[in-house]
């Protein structure tokens, strides 16, 4: 995807995300959060020329939905582009700084996943608490990176 299109999703996401209880709704609130990270990550990934922003998206690593003349979607195999979740694939090139703490924060995040949501560990504030933040400065990470790039235009 673009970086465009990474905005909108997390902007969309966001959105949703302010819907949910937490405790009540931790399910879809974790979701959202962590999907919103993953957008951020790659949104970074790709202003950092890491990474390709292409109108491909991600199934399994190394293989991407393209779009097609006819409007329908082809599995191909493409060069790096989004990743599906940090470390998935792994990224061979060096990341700056700022991009490696948004994935750092999004490792925090995904480490509940499994236990949470997958292995029915029941979530209590502290892992809300923990979710939040690292979501929240993940996004202001990204945010720090735009603004940064525009100033230096």
């Amino acid at each position: 995807m673009n970086v465009e299109s990474h905005l909108e999703k997390i902007a969309r996401l966001e959105s949703l995300r302010e819907r949910f209880d937490p405790l009540q709704d931790f399910e879809l609130w974790f979701w959202a959060g962590m999907t919103a990270g993953t957008h951020a990550v790659n949104a970074a990934l790709h202003l950092a020329e890491v990474t390709a922003g292409t109108d491909a998206y991600p199934m399994q690593p190394g293989v991407y939905q393209v779009p097609q003349s006819d409007g329908t979607l082809a599995a191909r195999f493409c060069a790096l582009g989004d990743v599906l979740h940090v470390g998935r694939p792994k990224i061979e090139a060096p990341v700056p700084e700022d991009v490696a703490s948004m994935m750092h924060l999004m490792e925090t995040v995904e480490q509940y996943r499994d236990p949470c949501v997958r292995e029915g560990r029941a979530p209590d504030q502290a892992i809300i608490e923990a979710c939040d933040a690292a979501v929240r400065a993940c996004l202001r990470l990204l945010n720090e990176r735009m603004k940064g790039m525009q100033h230096a235009h």
